[in-house]
This record gives C-alpha cells, sequence and structure tokens, in this order.
C-alpha cells in the first residue's frame, strides 16, 4: 500500500513539473514574441567601429543608429537640429558657433559636452586628417557651446550632416588611445557583433529623444542581393536596403511586403581620366556622351527606376539643380564623326577604331557595388560604346586594388556613384577640382568657380556659380553622368512607421515598431 503511495506521489510530482515547465516554455514564447526586434538585410560588412577610418559601404547605415551627427537632415534634405539645437556664422562663415543639446548622454552614462565635439574633430577624425574639413581649431567655449574656426569661409552645417563624421564619446578610446567600444548618442547600442555575420544593436532607453520603440534592431550581413530578397519573402529579415531595381516589380506585387522608393542625391557616372591618352582629347569624351543612351539605361536596363541624368552633374533633389541644362540625348552618328574628326578610323573592317597604329580600347574600372546595378549599367555603356568603334574591358576590382590603379593614374574610366555626395549641398562638385587626388582633371576656370561657390554667400551669386559648374562640366566632361538614384527599400508588412529619405546613406529606424 505504501509503495502504492509512493508512485501516485511521484506522478502527481511529475505532472506538476510538466505543467510548470510548459507555462516557463510559453511565457519564455510570450516574452520573445513581444520583444521588438527587427531584422535588417544589408549586403557588406562594418569595416570600421573608430572615427579613424571611414565607414565603407552599408557601415554607415549601421553607423547611423549607435552615432548621431551635429546637424541632421529631414525626409526631404531641409537641414534641421541634431545633435545642436542652433548655429550661427560668424565673419562671412569662416567661424561657425553651435549650441549643444543639453541633457544627452552617451551610452556609457557620460554627458554628451563641447569636449566630446572637440575631440570627434580633433586629430584622430579621418575627415580632418584627410582635410575633407579644413579647420583651423575647435573650441569649447563652456559645456555647451563650440566654437569652429574653418581655414576658408565654407557652409560647415552642410558637411556635419554626414554620419560617417559624427560626435562619439572620448571613452571610446583607452588611456593609450586604442579604440575599446562605439559610444555614441544614438537610438540603438552596440551589442554585439559577428564579422561576415551580423551586428547586434540594443534599444538605448536613455535617449534624449522620442521614446525608441525597437527592444533590439539585427543587422545580417548577406551579400548576395537575391539571397537578400530571399530572406525578405520568407520572413527571415523583416527589412532589406538596396534592393536591386530588377526585384522591384515582384516585391510589389507581394502582399505582404511594402517596398519604399525616392529619389536620392546619388548619381552613377563615368569618370575619365583626362590626363592621358584617349581621354585627354574632348572629341573622344564627347563621343561617349553622345553614344551612350541613359534613358534606354533607366527604361531597359534599371525597369524605370531611377531618372536619366543625359551628362547632368546634379540630381534633381540637390540644391542649385539647374533645369535649364542643354543636355545629351544618344547620337551615335554625331559619336562616329567627334572620333572621325580626331583621327580613329576603322582600318581593317574589324569594327575597332584605330589610330596611328594603336586600337581605341579603353578599360572600365568597376569596384566593390554600392549597388548591384552598377555591374549592369557597366555592361550596358560597354556594348553602346562598341557599337560606335571602342573596344570596352570591364575591370570588377576590389576597393583598394581600385584605389592603388586610381592613384597611380593607370584607368581610363571608372564607373562610380555618389562621391562626395551626403546631402543636398552640391559638395559633388569637388571631385573634379584639380588638387583632389581623384580628380585626374585640371581647368583653372573650374577650380575658381569651385573655390567661389563655397565662399559666397549671396544666395542669387551662389546660384549662378553653380550653374556656371554645370554647363561647364556638360561642355568639358570630366566626367559623363548617367542616372540619378532612386533609393529601394523593402520591408515586411509587421514593419510599422518606417519613413524613407532622399539622404544616404541614412537609415531611419527610431521611429519603426513591429505589428
Amino acid at each position: 500500500m505504501r509503495k502504492n503511495k509512493w508512485v501516485v506521489f511521484l506522478v502527481i510530482l511529475l505532472s506538476a513539473v510538466l505543467v510548470l515547465g510548459g507555462c516557463s516554455n510559453e511565457a519564455q514564447t510570450e516574452k520573445q514574441e513581444q520583444e521588438q526586434v527587427l531584422k535588417v538585410a544589408i549586403g557588406t560588412d562594418i569595416n570600421t567601429w573608430d572615427i579613424v577610418k571611414f565607414p565603407d559601404g552599408d557601415a554607415r547605415f549601421v553607423w547611423a543608429q549607435i552615432y548621431e551627427t551635429l546637424v541632421r537632415l529631414d525626409t526631404d534634405l531641409n537641414l534641421i537640429p541634431g545633435l545642436a539645437e542652433s548655429w550661427e556664422p560668424q565673419e562671412d562663415g569662416k567661424i561657425w558657433i553651435f549650441n549643444l543639446r543639453q541633457n544627452v548622454k552617451f551610452h556609457d552614462g557620460t554627458p554628451l559636452t563641447s569636449e566630446a565635439v572637440v575631440y570627434s574633430y580633433g586629430d584622430r577624425a579621418y575627415v580632418t586628417t584627410v582635410k575633407t574639413l579644413q579647420l583651423e581649431k575647435v573650441e569649447a567655449i563652456d559645456d555647451y557651446t563650440v566654437k569652429f574656426t574653418c581655414a576658408k569661409a565654407m557652409p560647415l552645417p552642410t558637411y556635419l550632416t554626414h554620419i560617417a563624421w559624427p560626435v562619439v564619446s572620448p571613452s571610446s578610446v583607452n588611456t593609450e588611445g586604442e579604440f575599446q567600444q562605439a559610444i555614441g548618442t544614438g537610438p540603438f547600442k552596440f551589442a554585439s557583433y559577428s564579422k561576415g555575420q551580423e551586428v547586434v544593436l540594443d534599444k538605448n532607453a536613455d535617449y534624449w529623444g522620442d521614446e525608441i520603440k525597437l527592444d533590439q534592431v539585427v543587422f545580417k550581413i548577406i551579400p548576395e542581393a537575391s539571397t537578400r530578397i530571399m530572406a525578405l519573402n520568407s520572413g527571415d529579415v523583416d527589412m532589406s536596403i538596396k534592393i536591386p531595381e530588377s526585384d522591384v516589380a515582384s516585391l510589389e506585387e507581394n502582399p505582404d511586403i511594402s517596398v519604399y522608393r525616392k529619389l536620392t542625391t546619388f548619381t552613377d557616372f563615368l569618370q575619365f581620366n583626362c590626363a592621358q591618352a584617349p581621354f585627354d582629347d574632348l572629341n573622344v569624351r564627347k563621343a561617349v556622351a553622345n553614344a551612350i543612351d541613359t534613358e534606354g539605361i533607366v527604361k531597359n536596363i534599371l525597369d524605370n527606376i531611377g531618372v536619366a541624368a543625359q551628362g547632368r552633374l546634379y540630381s534633381p533633389v540637390m540644391m542649385y539643380s539647374s533645369q535649364n541644362l542643354k543636355l545629351y540625348s544618344q547620337d551615335q552618328e554625331n559619336a562616329k564623326s567627334l572620333l572621325a574628326a580626331s583621327g580613329w578610323k576603322d582600318e581593317n573592317g574589324d569594327g575597332i577604331l584605330e589610330k596611328d597604329g594603336e586600337q581605341l580600347h579603353i578599360s572600365m574600372l568597376v569596384g566593390q557595388s554600392w549597388s548591384p546595378r552598377e555591374q549592369r549599367i557597366a555592361e550596358a555603356c560597354q556594348a553602346q560604346l562598341g557599337e560606335v568603334g571602342f573596344d570596352v574591358e570591364i575591370k570588377q576590382l576590389e576597393t583598394a586594388a581600385l584605389s592603388s590603379l586610381e592613384k597611380e593614374g593607370d584607368f581610363d574610366m571608372i564607373m562610380r556613384t555618389g562621391y562626395f555626395v551626403w546631402g543636398p549641398y552640391p559638395h559633388h562638385v569637388k571631385m573634379h577640382f584639380s588638387k583632389n587626388y581623384t580628380s585626374h582633371y585640371n581647368n583653372p576656370d573650374y577650380d575658381q568657380l569651385v573655390m567661389q561657390g563655397e565662399s559666397v554667400n549671396d544666395e542669387a551669386q551662389k546660384q549662378q556659380i553653380y550653374e556656371d559648374i554645370q554647363q561647364m562640366v556638360l561642355e568639358d566632361l570630366p566626367a559623363f553622368y548617367i542616372v540619378h538614384e532612386e533609393k529601394i527599400i523593402a520591408a515586411r508588412n509587421n514593419v510599422q512607421g518606417y519613413v524613407i529619405s532622399a539622404e544616404d546613406p541614412w537609415l531611419e529606424l527610431k521611429g519603426i515598431s513591429l505589428k
């Protein structure tokens, strides 16, 4: 009898354990379901967490969650306060005074003060060491007032919107000056990183702005665009950036997915090496501009996503973008005439032009793509240039290899996008400034206009200067501009509150919640 009682007791005890265990598992599952964890697919790994280097590729989308800038842009590219509540110029823009927000904390609990701004634009910062920001001095006037003294008059707030040049905590480095951890003021803080796999960011509960609804953001590093699309369709990720144009139509047909599109400041272009043959000849550069059908590329290669640039330097969303320019349309007969005028002829009937015993063979360098479309545009240009007698060889290279050839001047053309573009102000004009090592173009008149453009404060005069620059680029062709980018981000319908911006490479996640 006693044995039977023990059996009954053990059965009851085991049942209780199973019930409690089941409740525990259900509670854990319910907790996980209640947590707001957004999974975002990106295409490239994080090359740096520290301001001593420029964050390449998709690293900047991750930085935009951790770090913040003094000045921000709204979704339509208007300057708005960031970590600075206000700013004002002195001495016509040679000096700028920034007034910081108070009661803002870094992720380690230390307060945002002027000293952090001085550190962020000091000797360690990439943006100052490479002279993108030409500063004479950055000074803390008091805890919340910073004085920037520039080398010359310049529109400094338009520089300070770039997420690659944020305000970071001095405690990011140890006493020996060695980097320790990414510490910013942003809506999310660094939690963990698996190289080539994922980045995990946790909610910043002490964020100074509106309450953050997401508990966590997980960036999944998925290099192949097709794999990112599969992950989005299957629900393995909630959002994917930089969607290929060829996938937009099918995604828009999926009732579980929303596609966000907006014309941005980025423009894809072919940069010429004007310092050597054959592109030291304006006729040859103009032949390229006449041979390429930018409208056809947008229509047939990019599925009507983006805007044909037709040689236009600035995207229509940029400040000072002129609507009164005579642009290029494809005219292959004119391209052939221009080449013939410079002595290029098809001597043996093989379709490739020759001059002085040399074929019109040119190399086109294509780097690690900011967007999958670049390779497709390069191939379209290769085919169209071949129709007028060019023999174009596409060389797809790693970033380091491309940079090496560029610095040596060992190239004919480079397919680029963006470049000196991070907001609405036309900083991109510096791309062709003769003292810029990436320029490979020397025009004193152009250089003078670029210097005047930043220093002039009269808006009418400024508009005229930038219109003259645009006209000069169309006529002298240091580069041929092909497509104004349309930014594409796709998300599953459980993602609520996302608003796409015309700004690249910023990704605004702090207003999102998951349904």
